[in-house]
């Protein structure tokens, strides 16, 4: 998984155009210690996804993210913590999330 996380702007934009198939317009950032520059071997992606689309029960924010990661080609077991939100949650993380790179 290490080599996933190496490569993380690969995977961000698949990550990405995975989250605009299935969501539609929506923004797509990295934010984290990978986003801070501070990464270790073990550290995770996070990943930020912002749609327009109100997200109703866990249950769906669930489905979608199983669909963004296999539209991503990500295995079953990888580094990537995707965070599925719609625009008001996303207030949240602008204030307390430090850094964040788009994701084009």
């Amino acid at each position: 998984m290490s080599r996933m996380v190496e490569d993380w702007e690969r995977w961000a934009k698949r990550i990405g155009a995975a989250a605009r198939e299935v969501l539609g317009e929506c923004e797509v950032y990295v934010f984290g210690s990978v986003a801070e520059g501070r990464w270790a071997g073990g550290s995770d992606v996070d990943i930020l996804v912002v749609c327009r689309k109100r997200i109703r029960s866990n249950r769906e924010r669930g489905e979608l993210k199983a669909l963004i990661e296999e539209r991503a080609g990500l295995p079953l077991f990888h580094p990537f913590e995707i965070h599925i939100v719609d625009e008001e949650e996303a207030e949240w993380y602008w204030r307390h999330v430090g850094k964040c790179i788009r994701v084009d």
